[in-house]
Parts: structure tokens; C-alpha cells; sequence
């Protein structure tokens, strides 16, 4: 992503060059992320906007990742079943554990505090469990962006292994293994938890008084890191942008309509000679279903792009401005759309392969069979 909070390409605000290390901390300790300010034109008032975010952070994300973490539980017992031998299903397999990682992390209880219960944008608690939920908080959100990222940079590496299945069919045992697969994968894991954990570095807990509240509260703040290294941020922001919302989605959206055109092709030569074998027919069940799981990605990466045009209407949680109200409902409608795209892969498995619909039918049949006994 291009900034993981307002998705804008352009550099964020900045103290000027010319302020010194205690100007900024001074800054900083005034300019804590939860004050909002008014835009000039505000679309949504405060109580709008507050009952908005606690419908969609109460009730709808959490349904939604409920049902989601379900299925993507189903998908890793069924893809244990069939074995983690096949190239494909070693990338199914991660890119279900990374969707239940951003399921559960994205719905974790300190950020629905932090955001919609008691005082927006703080923990009005005690300066020991604020700093607590402070801690959890950005626990879960490095999970939340680290698996974000991880499983919008899958499908990428899917749609390579189709290609090379479906162009290159005689060698493709010889590129793609198990071993280089799994390699792929956990450089993935490595490569974005590390960047993940070195953004929390941006930030420090805060623990403030407000005088309209008459009460302190515990707060996130910028650190004074974050404010040194302004021109390593943007490019930081830039280059996520890069190679997890522009390069992964437009890659698989040519590499799919490439497959699909030498699958057509194949299907009109198979016609006019013998019928096809049963490897060739399961072969194109796996890459039919693989490519609609790549579809599914594709759409949802064209909303979550969106705001890289138009940032004003949505704010993230690292380097964006001080948020509007439609920013952050923005933010939040984003993510419904990711958490769906998360939770719908486990219906496209069933909907789309036989394989996956008899074992998926044989856990319950199982189940069902071993209680009479």
C-alpha cells in the first residue's frame, strides 16, 4: 500500500526542516492521533460518524470474520487432507492462514475500543491498562498489516505457478517444487513482519489530560523516529504501494486472461481429437478454480486501491493525517471489503472443485460416523 493510513502518494505533513529534536517531541506530545479535526467541508458529524463505526466494528466486521475464520478453518483441514505435496496447495494453505491471521487480528478487542467505545481515538482507563491495550493493539495491528499484505501478495505467486502449469506443463515439476514454494513463502512472512515491526517504532504511548473530558486518557502518538525520518517513510509507503497494490493485482489480472485464453485454445484443439484424460481435466478444475480465487483478489484490490487516488476519504492507522470522519469510515468500509475477500476464498474452493466438495462432505460424514460408534 501506498501508506498504510491514507493510501495518498504524496508526502504526508511534516515539522519543517529547520525545527529542532524538542520541537518535534513538543509537537508530538500536542498532536496525538486521536484529535480530529474538522475539514471544511465535513460530511459526517460526530454522532453519524460514531454509530457508523460501532455498527461496522461491533456488529458487521466481526460477523463477517466469524463466518470467514470458520470457512478458512474448514480450508486448511481440507488442504491438510489432500496433502501439502502439491505446489497449490502449499499457496491455498498460506494464503488461508494469512486471511485467519488478518480475520482475528483485524477484530481484536483494544482496536474496537480504541476506536468506537468509551472515547473515540483513546482508552479512557487507568494509565496501566491503557498502556496495556496500547501494547495489544499494536500487536494486533502488525499482524493485522503483515497478513494484509501477505495475502494481497499471494495470488501474484499463484497466478506464476498456473502459468508455468499451463505454458510450460512438461518442465513444470522441474521450476516450481514444493521446497522452492515453501521458500517463497516464508520470505513473504519474513520480508513484510519485519517491515511491520519496524513501523510500530513510529509511534510511543501517550497519557494525556483532557480538560473537555476532565480525565486523562491513554493515547497513540507519533514518536519523535517517525518525524526524523520523513523521507524514509515516503518512500517506505511508496514502495509498499508498489509491490502490494499495483504490481501483485495488475500481474494476476494479465497472467489470468493470459491463462484463460491458452485454456480456451487447448479446450478447441481437445475437441477435435480425443477426449481429455483425467489428469488434464483435473489439472484445468485446479487451474479454474485457482483463477477464480484470482478474480476474486483482483476485484477486491480495485476498491482497496481507490483510495490511492482519492486519500481524502480514507485514513489509516500509521502515517496518514489526522483523520475526517468520512476517513475514517472510509478506512473501515475498506476494510469490510478485504475481511469478505478473506472469507469468501473457502466458498470458491467448494463452489468451483469436486475434490474439495467430497472432503469437505467426508469431515462431517466422518464426524457423523465416528459418534454412532
Amino acid at each position: 500500500m501506498s501508506c498504510r493510513d491514507c493510501h495518498s502518494e504524496q508526502p504526508h505533513s511534516a515539522p519543517d526542516s529547520g525545527m529542532t529534536t524538542e520541537d518535534i517531541v513538543g509537537l508530538v506530545s500536542t498532536d496525538s492521533l486521536q484529535e480530529a479535526e474538522m475539514t471544511p467541508r465535513q460530511l459526517l458529524s460526530d454522532e453519524t460518524t460514531r454509530l457508523v463505526m460501532q455498527i461496522l466494528l461491533i456488529y458487521v466486521t466481526p460477523t463477517i470474520g466469524l463466518l470467514g475464520a470458520i470457512g478458512n478453518v474448514f480450508s486448511l483441514m481440507i488442504l491438510v487432507k489432500h496433502g501439502l505435496h502439491k505446489c497449490s496447495n502449499i499457496l491455498l494453505f498460506c494464503l488461508a492462514v494469512t486471511d485467519l491471521t488478518f480475520l482475528i487480528s483485524y477484530n481484536s478487542i483494544p482496536k474496537i475500543l480504541y476506536d468506537v467505545i468509551g472515547v473515540d481515538l483513546a482508552w479512557a482507563y487507568s494509565e496501566t491498562a491503557a498502556r496495556a491495550a496500547y501494547i495489544l493493539y499494536f500487536f494486533f495491528n502488525t499482524l493485522d498489516y503483515a497478513a494484509g499484505y501477505i495475502s494481497l501478495t499471494i495470488p501474484m505467486f499463484i497466478t506464476m505457478e498456473r502459468m508455468v502449469a499451463v505454458f510450460m506443463p512438461l518442465r513444470f515439476h522441474e521450476i516450481i517444487t514444493p521446497r522452492r514454494t515453501w521458500f517463497t513463502t516464508w520470505g513473504l512472512c519474513v520480508f513484510w513482519f519485519t517491515y511491520n515491526i519496524y513501523t510500530t517504532f513510529w509511534f510511543k504511548f501517550g497519557y494525556v489530560y483532557k480538560a473537555n473530558l476532565n480525565m486523562s486518557v491513554g493515547v497513540i502518538q507519533r514518536s519523535a523516529l517517525y518525524y526524523s525520518e520523513v523521507d524514509n517513510v515516503v518512500f517506505m509507503q511508496d514502495f509498499t504501494t508498489y509491490i502490494s497494490m499495483k504490481i501483485p493485482p495488475c500481474f494476476t489480472l494479465v497472467g489470468c486472461i493470459f491463462i484463460s485464453i491458452k485454456i480456451k485454445m487447448a479446450s478447441s484443439k481437445r475437441k477435435k481429437l480425443a477426449s481429455a484424460s483425467g489428469k488434464e481435466a483435473s489439472s484445468n478444475r485446479t487451474t479454474k478454480m485457482l483463477l477464480a480465487v484470482c478474480c476474486v483478489y483482483t476485484v477486491t484490490c480495485t476498491f482497496v486501491c481507490l483510495p490511492t487516488y482519492i486519500p481524502q476519504y480514507v485514513y489509516f492507522t500509521v502515517t496518514g493525517n489526522i483523520p475526517s470522519n468520512v476517513g475514517r469510515v472510509g478506512y473501515v468500509i475498506m476494510n469490510l471489503v478485504v475481511s469478505i475477500n478473506s472469507s469468501c476464498n473457502f466458498v470458491v474452493y467448494v463452489g468451483m472443485n469436486k475434490n474439495f466438495r467430497d472432503t469437505y462432505k467426508s469431515l462431517f460424514v466422518g464426524c457423523c460416523r465416528c459418534r454412532m460408534y
